[in-house]
């Protein structure tokens, strides 16, 4: 059964007796807060099914007589409740439920991810030696203006993007790593193990916000969707930094655990 076949009693969608299908105004309670309170309900009373696509929005401005722009906020705030994901250039989904995705000391995207019983897939968007800026050197205990490789790579589950981030390792340790990475098909664990070096996290700051355009759509997201993001320094067994990094998470498609070490 599609979302937008019935609505809250069952009766054909477009019914003039449809239950949540109108809007109260002048009642004390916004316009487009109504119509999320409406939509997370049927959401809640129907759960998830194989399909997951929501009406589009001119289907439920349609629905519930108001313009465009009231519905997309009220999918931004099914969105921030993490009941919806808003993806461009495809719809809004219902969301299966949030991800457990796993920070510790030794956190590995695809170990992580597999472990939940998810399918994963990756892929470097780009690779380039540039000069490291002073958070990037400091972070790496270089000098600044020191060469490092920064990766920009992308990471889905269940092919949903999850993950988009930007990383810088010390090109003088790391000699032609972009070239390792094609030998490694991408991976990055694998690419750093050619190189002797087995990395652990030294730490990891979380924080959320806004994504710019790039993150935005990379991640297929709204940019009024918060993410977030775990900026972190990644060491070898003698605790000299290897990677400095910053990954932004699709806030809605994921609950992000710190193990206890």
């Amino acid at each position: 059964m599609k979302f937008s076949d019935v609505g809250t009693d069952g009766a054909p969608e477009g019914a003039s007796d449809l239950a949540g299908s109108t809007v109260e105004r002048g009642a004390g309670v916004a316009i487009w807060r109504q119509i999320e309170l409406t939509l997370a309900a049927e959401i809640s009373a129907r759960g998830v099914s194989e399909d997951r696509r929501l009406p589009s929005e001119s289907e439920l401005a349609k629905r519930f007589g108001v313009n465009r722009h009231t519905v997309r906020r009220a999918m931004l705030g099914l969105a921030a409740q993490g009941l919806v994901s808003v993806e461009q250039g495809r719809g809004t989904f219902v969301q299966p439920g949030a991800i457990d995705y796993t920070i510790g000391r030794r956190t590995r995207f695809t170990e992580n991810l597999r472990q939940h019983s998810h399918s994963t897939s990756g892929k470097v968007l780009s690779t380039a030696r540039v000069k490291a800026e002073p958070v990037v050197a400091k972070a790496l205990g270089l000098r600044a203006g020191t060469l490092v490789y920064r990766l920009e790579t992308l990471r889905e589950a269940d092919g949903v993007p999850l993950t988009y981030a930007r990383n810088w390792y010390p090109a003088a340790r790391f000699h032609g790593l972009p070239d390792m990475l094609e030998r490694t098909q991408g991976s990055i664990t694998d690419a750093l193990a050619a190189f002797g070096v087995d990395y652990s996290r030294r730490w990891s700051r979380i924080g959320s916000m806004l994504p710019d355009a790039e993150t935005a759509r990379r991640l297929t997201i709204n940019r009024q969707q918060p993410v977030l993001w775990v900026e972190n320094v990644d060491v070898d067994a003698h605790d000299v930094p290897v990677k400095y990094g910053i990954t932004h998470f699709a806030g809605d498609r994921v609950q992000l655990y710190v193990e206890r070490e």
